[in-house]
């Protein structure tokens, strides 16, 4: 909901401009796209090692916020660059391949620092991303490529409930509020499990609108 929101504002436009006259020309967006995943993966490295060294979890937690953070912050970076560059399907592919794969090592280091309790919100968490991303990439396909200008995503779908500034906020939540975790992974995992549901009948009204 929020990137829907924030694509409808003057911020998007000038954020763009910005990218294109600092970044382009330097690195590429599937550059962008993997180094977002490097910082994403060492974010999920320091969540597991804060269970090992509780002297120093504070300092551990505090570093995957920041990286955490670094990581979806470059995901806005390759997604302005791709635009001005010309989107690929290969692009798209590897952006959506490494966006899971950060999503999902976050999930399963959260879960790792106390499997005992966390392992059902965890595993119901990870199932629902997998729903989630079936419906994401079968509404996508369905939609007609010619019928979008040429600044939208090479690989389409319509906003939902979860999307991923929604997911970023909540992964920061969950790695900071440690006591509050199984809640909140919880809370996350039927959010995104409401946002398959949607998009199933997402996927419905485009079938029955072609009589299909």
């Amino acid at each position: 909901m929020i990137d829907k929101w924030l694509s409808k504002t003057k911020f998007k436009e000038g954020y763009e401009k910005v990218v294109r006259k600092i970044i382009v020309s330097k690195i590429s967006a599937n550059q962008l796209t993997i180094l977002g995943l490097v910082i994403g993966l060492v974010s999920s490295a320091f969540i597991y090692l804060s269970s090992f060294y509780t002297e120093q979890m504070i300092t551990f937690i505090i570093l995957s916020l920041i990286f955490t953070i670094i990581s979806f912050f470059i995901d806005t970076l390759d997604g302005s660059v791709a635009r001005y560059e010309g989107p690929t399907i290969f692009g798209g592919i590897l952006d959506i391949f490494c966006d899971r794969l950060v999503e999902v090592s976050i999930i399963i280091a959260i879960v790792a620092t106390d499997p005992s309790n966390l392992v059902w919100p965890g595993l119901f968490t990870l199932s629902a991303i997998v729903l989630c991303i079936s419906m994401f990439l079968i509404v996508g396909g369905i939609i007609k490529r010619e019928e979008q200008n040429q600044d939208s995503k090479v690989i389409v779908y319509q906003s939902g409930l979860m999307e991923r500034s929604e997911t970023f906020f909540f992964l920061l939540a969950i790695i900071l509020l440690i006591p509050w975790r199984f809640f909140i992974l919880w809370i996350f995992a039927k959010l995104i499990f409401i946002t398959a549901l949607l998009r199933l009948k997402d996927a419905y009204n485009i079938f029955k609108s072609e009589g299909e």
